[in-house]
């Protein structure tokens, strides 16, 4: 199972999918994203998946946006925008956070 996690919270992807279905899609412009995620600590194996991921990436689908503008789902078809040079990339947003499906604990 995908899972979406900013912080402590956790969701489903397929539940986010679920509760972004009615949502509008915009346009919204790449460099209003907070594009500074960390991929710390990956092998060179780990890391050619995920570039593998980018290039297989459907930008036809909109990212999933939490109601700060965070990443939720999505962040692969936002490199691969990225890459190519794009302006814009398809996004629907959430107005309030859905209840998460867990909270990490803290150690």
């Amino acid at each position: 199972m995908q899972e979406s996690k900013i912080g402590r919270h956790i969701w489903s992807v397929a539940r986010l999918f679920e509760l972004v279905k009615d949502l509008p899609v915009m346009e919204i412009p790449l460099d209003h994203l907070n594009v500074w995620h960390k991929y710390e600590g990956l092998s060179l194996r780990e890391l050619v998946m995920h570039m593998k991921a980018v290039q297989a990436a459907d930008l036809s689908f909109p990212i999933i946006l939490d109601e700060d503008g965070e990443i939720m789902d999505g962040r692969h078809r936002v490199m691969k925008a990225l890459l190519e040079g794009r302006a814009t990339i398809k996004a629907v947003r959430f107005d309030t956070n859905p209840d998460p499906c867990r909270i990490k604990e803290l150690k």
